[in-house]
């Protein structure tokens, strides 16, 4: 079992005889035959803080638990505690759901300005989306934040990379109220089309009614897959593909027609207890057909059968057709946000800019 450090899992232990009882009493009443019952079981939540050679230690609101691993008979990884009331997907902040977030769309190169979990993630993957190659803040760079602009600026350049914020919002927030993008805005960056971030339950995408088209599941990337995904998936050439292959857990859609040829393509991400949909896709000439009804079930069905009921996706706000099908299924608008970008010299720089937020790899 893996036990990732800063994760917050429930852990499942057998309780001995005596652990855990008063006096040295036994923790279980014997059988009716009057031999001892076996270990029952018990339940932690919290941090992983330490791994060792034989346990495991655990922050819980009630203060450190050391495990030994010999005892663990079960553990998942559990989304993190909600900052806010609501229902889970609604509850979670936004600072840790795109840290649950860039990992369905990792850099390939990462690094930290500040406390690691708690400052600003820089990310680097080739060019290719916006996701994996910006900036985000998510708490304190550890400097002004004029200090750390400076920093990012030559990282990526030191990189060929053109320097882009990702900054995420509430709902009716703007741009320019949040100090950061004040400063950004006023040294002359731009801010792209806002993206919304939705998120909801497995079991409302899993129900949402889809057109004829069958759809398939597949742990690897296929040169199928591939075609089907969408010109800005294909130009994104080695990288693309790279890119693609770096979440930890995931599987690729591909959708079929009646004929059995592929007319649509996504990709959902697991981790931290959420289910991620990216890039749904559907061929131009097979919309307003239910394809990406399909594809957009699908991924909640797998979600389901996986055990993971939360689930997110980001889609360009300029995309109602998206967007109305999402809330259909029952997705909740959590926040927005916008890439603020250093606009690049002129001549324009040889490497490619993100591409522009939305539905299919922003």
């Amino acid at each position: 079992m893996r036990y990732p450090l800063g994760r917050r899992m429930a852990i499942r232990t057998r309780l001995g005889p005596t652990q855990g009882a008063k006096g040295g009493q036994p923790a279980s009443t014997p059988r009716p035959d009057g031999s001892p019952r076996g270990p029952s079981l018990t339940d932690t939540v919290g941090e992983v803080v330490a791994v060792e050679s034989d346990a495991v230690v655990v922050r819980t609101r009630g203060g450190e638990v050391r495990l030994a691993l010999a005892d663990v008979v079960a553990a998942r990884v559990i989304p993190p505690r909600p900052t806010r009331r609501g229902a889970p997907h609604r509850a979670i902040s936004i600072e840790d759901l795109h840290l649950v977030m860039t990992k369905g769309n990792p850099g390939l190169e990462t690094a930290w300005l500040g406390r690691p979990g708690g400052g600003w993630l820089l990310r680097a993957g080739g060019g290719w989306t916006g996701r994996a190659n910006s900036v985000l803040p998510v708490g304190d760079p550890g400097m002004p934040d004029d200090d750390a602009v400076r920093e990012v600026v030559a990282w990526y350049r030191e990189r060929e990379l053109v320097a882009h914020v990702m900054l995420p919002l509430p709902e009716h927030a703007r741009w320019v109220d949040d100090p950061l993008g004040a400063l950004l805005i006023a040294q002359g960056w731009f801010v792209s089309p806002p993206v919304l971030v939705m998120t909801g339950r497995s079991a409302d995408l899993g129900s949402l009614p889809a057109g004829a088209a069958r759809v398939e599941s597949a742990a690897d990337l296929t040169e199928e897959w591939l075609a089907a995904a969408g010109p800005r998936v294909r130009g994104g050439g080695e990288v693309a593909q790279v890119v693609l292959t770096a979440p930890r857990d995931q599987a690729f859609l591909l959708a079929r027609d009646g004929d059995g040829a592929p007319v649509g393509a996504a990709r959902v991400a697991f981790d931290d207890g959420w289910a991620g949909v990216f890039g749904v896709h559907v061929r131009p000439d097979q919309r307003r057909r239910g394809v990406g009804a399909a594809l957009t079930a699908a991924a909640g069905r797998i979600a389901q059968d996986r055990g993971v009921t939360l689930a997110y996706l980001q889609v360009e706000r300029a995309n109602t057709a998206a967007v109305a099908l999402y809330e259909r299924a029952g997705m909740d608008l959590h926040h927005h946000y916008a890439y603020l970008a250093l606009r690049p010299p002129t001549p324009p720089s040889p490497t490619p800019a993100p591409a522009p937020a939305g539905s299919e790899f922003p």
